[in-house]
């Protein structure tokens, strides 16, 4: 009884064997970019381009500095309160096994952001989307806030909810 049934089968996946089309070569494949480290910037429209160059000749070795951590699937602190039209400097520290993207979209769109510095990389990013962070590496933000206001930061947004995955975790910037 079990041997015809199996016998069926074989035939069928023997017989569908010989009709299979081609599969095309590696090279032939379309490259796909899952989102490597560095700065990811914004081609928004609300963005200004020139708003950065008039606070390159701030005091930046007096700036506020403020670490944020990304540790255990938590941002510490999860509360920054910087002040408008100051030079503010931001560390982020991954201290996760994964890359973490950091997203801050409407405060970034609210600042200035004068440079990065992601590894040994200087990089000139007027306008910001966020920032893709690798395991146990930081980058520095230099940035001046232009509006006052309450704006959220986080994690990069996962494109589906999965139904026991833990929320992403996020918090806020509060601009005086």
């Amino acid at each position: 009884m079990v041997i015809r049934p199996a016998i069926v089968i074989l035939s069928i996946l023997g017989l569908s064997a010989c009709e299979m089309p081609q599969l095309p070569s590696w090279a032939k494949l379309p490259s796909f970019s899952f989102g490597g480290e560095g700065v990811e910037k914004s081609s928004s429209d609300d963005c200004v381009p020139g708003s950065a160059e008039k606070y390159r000749t701030l005091n930046w070795a007096g700036a506020k500095q403020t670490d944020i951590y990304n540790r255990k699937a938590k941002l510490i602190p999860s509360t920054v309160v910087l002040t408008a039209n100051t030079a503010n400097i931001i560390r982020l520290y991954n201290g996760s096994k994964g890359t973490w993207g950091f997203r801050a979209d409407e405060f970034f769109r609210a600042t200035a952001v004068i440079s990065i510095l992601y590894g040994k990389k200087l990089v000139s990013a007027p306008c910001l989307a966020g920032v893709k962070i690798g395991s146990l590496k930081w980058a520095e933000l230099r940035l001046v806030p232009l509006r006052q206001g309450e704006y959220f930061f986080g994690s990069e947004e996962a494109t589906f909810a999965l139904p026991f995955s833990t929320p992403i975790e996020t918090g806020k910037f509060i601009v005086r």
